[in-house]
């Protein structure tokens, strides 16, 4: 894909002339590129230069930003907001935005510039997200759901090859999108309060608390009926009307975010991975990791690895 000046932004600096650091940038200002649900507008990794500013201009779509380091200063509609690492901003059109980096920490920030397409037949699933972008009032929270490994994966397609990198591509910032909206209404059932869960339901943090706690031990999901003394189908079907998920489903995912976090931040090997989550064996674990992160384990801890180097030599 072509690289082009960034979306809305107009670089300047107010010192010596700006110096790029690090900076992946797909841009589509001109014709907006259609994936299915979404018009992408833009989507890049910036590193800032000291004292770096964007200056102050009107969007024309839904921006996420995610700070990966450094602070600065975001202006939305005439209010300064402080941002620093692992915070999301949002955006929206007709918004008046501005940047202004730390001279001392300078930002290192990467965001994704969309429109829902109204006239897709999946919106209507997504309308209460869009609605909820366009009257959020807040426009700032902590991230606990992976958006650097979201844009970092979509960025990877961004310049792939792959005959399907645009089908990877629109999973990801589908991914990217539902998290921050998770990440803002904590609807996401890892970032439910327990506490909140235990005064409600005590049974659904307990089966929470359990499987969190046990990602290396549970040998069979199914074995949960002798530690609560309920059968499966009553457990299930309890969990499942209250977290609007399943219990596999959940505890499937925390696995395999497990094993994503043994990958890259513990550097363990693949068949060590697989076996300390107690998989049959090495490839019912790729395949399972490769249908959540759509892509295999070795492919992803190269990514995510060389993405944290290349961070770390900023």
């Amino acid at each position: 894909m072509e690289t082009k000046k960034p979306l809305a932004f107009s670089f300047e600096s107010d010192g010596p002339a700006y110096k790029k650091r690090y900076h992946k940038d797909a841009n589509y200002e001109s014709s907006p590129m259609p994936l299915n649900l979404f018009d992408v507008y833009q989507i890049c990794d910036l590193a800032c230069a000291s004292d770096h500013t964007v200056r102050q201009h009107t969007q024309i779509c839904h921006e996420i930003s995610y700070i990966v380091s450094g602070e600065g200063i975001f202006v939305r509609n005439g209010k300064f907001y402080e941002v620093y690492p692992n915070m999301i901003f949002l955006v929206n059109n007709q918004d008046v935005h501005s940047i202004k980096s730390s001279k001392d920490a300078p930002l290192r920030f990467m965001c994704l510039g969309f429109e829902f397409r109204k006239d897709h037949p999946d919106y209507q699933k997504y309308q209460h997200i869009d609605r909820f972008f366009d009257t959020l009032q807040g426009p700032h929270c902590m991230d606990k759901n992976n958006l650097f490994n979201l844009f970092t994966l979509a960025l990877n397609e961004v310049s792939s090859d792959d005959p399907l990198s645009m089908e990877m591509l629109e999973s990801y910032i589908r991914q990217i999108i539902i998290q921050t909206y998770r990440n803002f209404t904590e609807t996401n059932p890892h970032r439910i309060d327990l506490m909140d869960v235990n005064d409600t339901n005590p049974l659904i943090y307990e089966i929470i608390n359990y499987i969190d706690t046990n990602l290396t031990s549970i040998k069979k999901l199914s074995d949960i009926t002798e530690v609560f003394d309920y059968s499966y189908g009553y457990l299930s079907r309890t969990f499942s009307q209250a977290m609007g998920t399943t219990i596999k489903d959940y505890y499937t995912q925390r696995r395999l975010e497990k094993a994503a976090d043994l990958l890259v931040k513990d550097g363990m090997s693949i068949t060590m991975a697989s076996e300390t989550l107690l998989f049959a064996d090495v490839p019912s674990f790729c395949k399972a990791f490769k249908k959540h992160y759509g892509m295999s384990p070795k492919r992803y801890q190269q990514t995510m690895t060389e993405s944290q180097e290349m961070s770390n030599t900023l």
